[in-house]
């Protein structure tokens, strides 16, 4: 099982705030039978230097990895990664260096109130150089709400969407959306987005098996395997998108 999304790495963003965090999410995700990790902490183009995160996710990375093999018990793939904030300054940067290591697959973040500007232009560039964006945390866009056909459209045009796990476990408005999306083949992979150990756990193994028993096996197999598919630089398994149709004020 792979976690593509989540906040690990200490001392570089709002997720673990120290080493012990660090590793008290680490167990958590043991315990959640993870076994591959892309460590997506946030990068901001727009107020943050691109080298100088560079350097803080590698000294992160480092002072995790020496607690990691004092510990002596955790089995896990590693790969770094970040969770990019969409920007055109994007198309100025080296983000290559910001995919998950090996391969194509990008994790980008929108503004969550407001649509970007020069959307199809930066994301036309980034995959005219070979990057497979993925974007993070479909659910919590405000100007997404009650958008699928867009969703549909990027989709069917090559974007993928990663969910995270907790709104489904929580139930209500997001988690629903999530079971819509999921399907219509929108959504291929979920997530954990693990930021705290008690406020935003790392969750991913209880959200696989929530879908599991309210959507069925194929289905939860499907977003495991797709998980591991992304990590190894694969491609995710071809589903085709079904095309959401609005009917009597509802979606389906």
């Amino acid at each position: 099982m792979t976690d593509l999304h989540c906040h690990i790495l200490p001392g570089i963003d709002d997720g673990a705030k120290d080493v012990d965090m660090a590793l008290d999410l680490l167990q958590q995700e043991q315990d959640q039978g993870v076994t591959n990790l892309v460590f997506t902490s946030h990068f901001y183009p727009d107020r943050s230097d691109f080298h100088e995160f560079l350097q803080k996710r590698h000294r992160a990375f480092g002072s995790l990895m020496e607690a990691v093999e004092q510990e002596g018990h955790f089995r896990f793939n590693y790969k770094l990664g970040a969770e990019v904030r969409f920007s055109p300054k994007l198309t100025e940067l080296p983000v290559e260096k910001l995919c998950f290591t090996g391969t194509p697959y990008l994790l980008l973040e929108f503004p969550f109130s407001r649509e970007p500007a020069f959307f199809d232009e930066v994301l036309f560039d980034l995959r005219t150089r070979g990057i497979r964006p993925i974007i993070a945390h479909i659910e919590r866009y405000s100007w997404l709400k009650d958008r699928p056909d867009r969703l549909y459209s990027w989709v069917d045009s090559g974007l993928l969407l990663q969910a995270n796990a907790t709104p489904l476990l929580e139930g209500g408005e997001d988690g629903r959306s999530i079971k819509k999306l999921i399907d219509w083949n929108l959504v291929k992979v979920l997530s954990s987005d693990a930021h705290h150990p008690e406020r935003r756990p790392a969750n991913l193994g209880t959200g696989i098996i929530y879908v599991a028993d309210t959507m069925g096996n194929e289905r939860a197999r499907e977003l495991l395997q797709n998980g591991n598919r992304i990590f190894k630089g694969e491609e995710v398994i071809a589903r085709a998108p079904i095309e959401p149709h609005k009917r009597l004020g509802k979606w389906v």
